[in-house]
């Protein structure tokens, strides 16, 4: 629960007998102290060392499986280790700590079958590891499969051999596919990393008009499964053929004889993730020296995690993450509620713990059974906080390759909300959400052409986007010469990337500045069909982007990845972006509405209202029903309509574009008289609408008073989602104070409610932002290996006293070269 122990650790692990949580040597008395429980199963595992006759008889068995290439059957990822363990167990009895060897007849039947029920049990570490390490591939059954044209044989048929494979363009006989329309057999894709085929079969698949797409890989067809692929543009996945066995019977294979002899594509990219040696990434070949001590530690991969272990690094490398986690660690534990698995405080304070502590801190030493850091299975393994932080999640609860800058995102979110209801556990500053540091406020200014009126809108957001303009190259030439001799060298030799590839051969990047990047972030945008309130009209306007708060920590991502155009593949740019140490963008910043400007009011122009056919207060629901044909709601297609006094669909579309973030976007129109009460409270538009639907929703879900659904709808800008979170996040503290508190600061009693920092303390005090000088100093780099973000490996560079190391999942080293210029994520620390 609050540990990485395992019972390989030199304490081995202590389960409760009462709850079946287990628990590290060092937190026994801690559990027993806050549960009252006495009976702990302890269980201490130690690796027993082959003798060199079992080496030697295993080396004879795996040589002769390689020489007849039958290995075939399931991956072991990382190989099956089966080394034989000595297990140990032994009955806990506390306070006394009583040691009761285990088995003993003595025990009582309850004890003794509750002791053999744990060791009976996978245990969830194994059950999870297990499945993190499949890779999702749903396949579905192809749409040209049932319809697939096979071309006469003319004779030709495939050997049974499997020997006698091979490429017919390039002759390798090594992840070959047949094509199952042709017969013919070619090399595969490159992978990601560089390794795989040449890329024959899908070269042949072109060549032959793209009229054939289904291929078939030789070697992992078995008499029950196949990996097959569509080249087609509308499928290009791994897909399902319901008549796989007849269409390979056609080229003379009988799927009934055939065992498997190559790797899925699933053990493929496992084996890539596992195996790779990661530190070709950035540090080219030379050997990095391994660090250790506190705050050099590393994570395991779970399985396609690595996108979390670079973010959780990250964080866990600023002071603010370590204060609120690390620094007060023992409080969290002691104050955890029965279930420290379902706490985010907890689970967070657990991996601090195991990050900035000396517990597994220690070099990775021989297997000699004694110590934390002895043995492979005791480390920084985060299967819990996984677990927790994705719960709900279609993406982050799967054991698929992540987005890292998404991840970010959910976690801060995911943070803010679980702070609110620990601010008396955690440390940092008390109502200031972890996020806050992290939000920068980016205000958005539009200026009507003709009126030269203005309209401000503030966003805040912990990661800036910048778009990658591909037009700015400044190596143009350099990168045109290289791409024609390759050109000419792939039209002579097919094979010769891949050859080139695999030499090592020196490849010519495309560079872009970051002033460049930077340039269109914050140049104007013209916008030519802009609806203006001042004219009444559409008309151009020009859009400009400023910072308006800089964060303690702001994180830039540059946009490698789009989708193309035409196939709809996520494809990543190859590109390099030099990016800066140090950074100041104190010429970006935003200053919100100047003197001498006119702000663009939200009401139409009087001409626009005046021609408005229905009253002020009437809706045309023939211009909300042309609005909901769009695909927007009719509470928003009502406001819009009514908040351009029916000026007509244009007019109305063009404010739900400028308005969809708008917090109650979508909630209905507040009645006539509840405007009025509104405006009359004070301001027109400082309280939000608040729905009598959305009141009646919350006290339906959880049995909350109407005016505690009002209290948190007013919290949370009338969003019903947010307020359900809002309320069920305070049924263990004083909810009704909460609520009166809400009030009380709407009245103008106490300070206005409200959140700051990205989301995180909506119904507590306002939280100014966090704001300094734009300099910045890059602490941070996030970087990406891989064709999109949907695979491949991440990385983490951190900058610690002055120096760069290299987080790659458990390896950590010092780095020689960080990739300042091909990275993903940059995080900056501010300086002023």
């Amino acid at each position: 629960m609050f540990s990485y122990d395992t019972p390989f650790a030199a304490g081995g692990v202590a389960v409760s007998l009462g709850s079946w949580q287990g628990f590290g040597e060092q937190f026994v008395d801690l559990d027993h102290e806050r549960t009252g429980n006495a009976l702990y199963l302890v269980q201490k595992f130690k690796k027993v060392p082959k003798t060199p006759e079992q080496i030697a008889e295993e080396e004879a068995k795996s040589a002769a499986a390689t020489e007849s290439a039958a290995s075939g059957g399931v991956l072991l990822i990382g190989g099956a280790d089966d080394t034989p363990v000595e297990k140990e167990y032994s009955l806990l009895v506390m306070p006394e700590k009583l040691v009761i060897p285990y088995p003993n007849q003595e025990l009582p039947t309850i004890v003794e079958q509750a002791c053999e029920a744990i060791i009976a049990h996978a245990g969830v570490a194994l059950k999870d590891s297990t499945a993190a390490f499949v890779e999702e591939f749903v396949a579905k059954e192809s749409k040209y499969a049932k319809t697939l044209e096979q071309l006469p044989t003319e004779g030709k048929t495939i050997p049974a051999n499997s020997k006698l494979w091979k490429c017919d363009e390039t002759g390798v006989t090594e992840n070959l596919w047949l094509n199952l329309a042709t017969g013919y057999i070619g090399s595969g894709r490159k992978n990601w990393d560089g390794s795989g085929g040449n890329g024959a079969a899908e070269r042949h698949f072109e060549a032959t008009g793209s009229k054939y797409p289904l291929v078939v890989k030789l070697g992992t067809i078995t008499p029950t499964s196949a990996d097959i692929f569509s080249y087609a543009k509308d499928e290009n996945d791994m897909v399902l053929d319901p008549l796989l066995s007849q269409h390979l019977q056609h080229w003379g294979i009988d799927i009934m004889q055939q065992e498997k002899t190559e790797k899925t594509m699933a053990e493929l990219q496992v084996s890539l993730n596992m195996e790779y040696d990661w530190s070709k990434i950035t540090e080219g070949k030379e050997d990095l020296v391994q660090l250790d001590g506190p705050g050099f530690v590393g994570i395991a991969n779970l399985g396609n995690s690595c996108y979390l272990n670079s973010v959780v690094q990250t964080l866990f490398s600023t002071d603010e993450v370590k204060a609120r986690y690390f620094d007060v660690a023992d409080k969290i534990f002691r104050t955890a509620p029965e279930n420290p698995a379902n706490d985010f405080a907890s689970q967070m304070a657990k991996l601090g713990a195991g990050l900035l502590g000396d517990r597994y801190s220690a070099a990775p030493a021989a297997d000699d059974g004694e110590g934390p850091a002895a043995s492979a299975d005791v480390c920084v393994r985060p299967l819990s906080f996984r677990s927790l932080v994705g719960q709900g999640h279609p993406e982050f609860s799967s054991s698929r390759q992540q987005d890292a800058e998404e991840y970010l995102r959910h976690l801060l979110d995911v943070m803010s909300r679980a702070e609110r209801t620990a601010a008396d556990r955690i440390g940092g500053v008390a109502g200031v959400p972890t996020a806050h540091y992290f939000g920068a406020t980016v205000e958005t200014r539009i200026e009507c052409a003709e009126s030269k009126q203005v309209k401000y809108k503030s966003e805040n957001t912990p990661v800036l986007g910048l778009d990658i303009p591909m037009e700015a190259v400044e190596n143009k030439p350099e990168v045109d010469a290289y791409q024609a001799a390759k050109r000419a060298k792939t039209e002579a030799d097919p094979a010769a990337d891949a050859a080139a590839a695999a030499d090592g051969e020196t490849t010519v990047v495309p560079r872009v500045t970051l002033e460049a990047c930077l340039a269109r972030y914050f140049g104007d945008e013209m916008i030519p069909d802009y609806y203006s309130s001042a004219t009444g009209k559409n008309g151009p306007a020009k859009k400009t982007v400023r910072i308006a708060t800089f964060p303690s920590y702001i994180v830039l991502q540059l946009r490698r990845y789009y989708v193309d155009e035409g196939s709809w593949e996520p494809k990543k740019r190859d590109v390099e972006v030099p990016m800066p140490e140090e950074l100041d963008l104190e010429a970006f910043r935003g200053k919100g509405l100047q003197e001498g400007e006119v702000e663009l009011s939200d009401e139409p122009a009087p001409a626009a209202a005046a021609a408005a056919a229905p009253a002020a207060d009437e809706i045309d629901m023939g211009v909300v029903q042309q609005l909901m044909s769009m695909g927007f709601s009719e509470n928003a297609c009502k406001r819009a309509t009514k908040a351009v006094a029916g000026a007509g669909v244009e007019a109305a579309s063009n404010w739900m574009f400028g308005h969809m973030e708008d917090s109650d976007f979508n909630d209905p129109l507040p009645e006539p008289a509840a405007a009025g009460a509104a405006d009359a409270a004070g301001g027109g538009g400082g309280k939000p609408a608040i729905s009598q639907d959305a009141i009646e929703m919350l006290g339906a879900i959880g049995g909350f008073s109407p005016r505690q659904a009002e209290g948190a709808l007013i919290a949370c800008d009338g969003n019903s989602e947010r307020a359900a979170d809002w309320l069920f996040s305070r049924m263990g503290d004083d909810l009704d104070g909460a609520v009166e508190a809400v009030f009380a600061a709407q009245s103008g009693d106490a300070a206005a409610a409200g959140g700051g920092g990205g989301g995180g303390g909506a119904g507590a005090a306002a939280v100014p932002a966090d704001d300094g000088h734009g300099k910045y100093a890059l602490m941070s780099i996030i970087s990406h290996l891989g064709k999109n973000t949907g695979s491949g490996h991440y990385v983490s560079h951190i900058k610690k006293d002055g120096k760069w190391a290299i987080f790659n999942d458990r390896k950590v080293g010092e780095s020689k070269a960080p990739p300042l210029d091909v990275g993903y994520l940059y995080v900056y620390k501010r300086t002023a």
